[in-house]
């Protein structure tokens, strides 16, 4: 009887040795920054964060009819594939139906209600673009005590008292900086 234990551990432990491990693949890049700009046709700018050895960000831009049409492009926008799983930070343009992205964002799979939401007045692209690192100035300006609210609190709060304040960015040499509050009304 010892002996059948003994097989059935080493069976069960070479079998364990055999499964396969969740893992990203190697090619695919997190996108940390979306830029969303236009409420038709929609530009999404992506950003991933920086990895050691790198000078900057992947990212990429895409384009749809609405917001849905052009988040389906977004993981091919680059010149690696990008994952939306680990949205941080999502700026929008002051064209934008921030409604309507905001609900789309909390309906989609891959993006999250965590992500904070910010503002620029600026184009979009050219904003996230010009920065060398946007999610180290986005988490700079967080840890600085700017607290924009969450997208699913966003949304709450817009859809509660019609209208939500959000933290303002631009570009200030190379950098994101705030440049105020926003007052988004619905």
């Amino acid at each position: 009887m010892k002996r059948m234990w003994m097989l059935a551990l080493s069976l069960a432990l070479v079998l364990c040795g055999c499964a396969p491990t969740a893992r990203e693949p190697d090619q695919l890049a997190l996108v940390r920054v979306l830029g969303v700009a236009g409420s038709g046709p929609v530009e999404l700018t992506a950003v991933c964060g920086l990895d050691e050895g790198e000078d900057t960000p992947v990212g990429g831009t895409c384009e749809g009819a609405d917001f849905a049409a052009a988040l389906e492009q977004a993981p091919w926008c680059a010149k690696q594939e990008l994952t939306l799983t680990s949205v941080s930070y999502l700026v929008v343009g002051a064209d934008v139906d921030l409604h309507e992205v905001l609900v789309q964002v909390l309906g989609d799979e891959e993006l999250g209600s965590t992500a904070t939401v910010w503002v620029t007045l600026d184009p979009v692209g050219e904003v996230l673009e010009g920065c060398s690192d946007p999610e180290g100035d986005l988490t700079l300006l967080t840890n600085q005590g700017i607290k924009a609210p969450t997208v699913a609190a966003a949304l709450a709060t817009l859809t509660t008292q019609g209208q939500v304040e959000l933290p303002c960015v631009g570009q200030s040499g190379g950098r994101l900086a705030q440049t105020g509050w926003c007052k988004w009304e619905e």
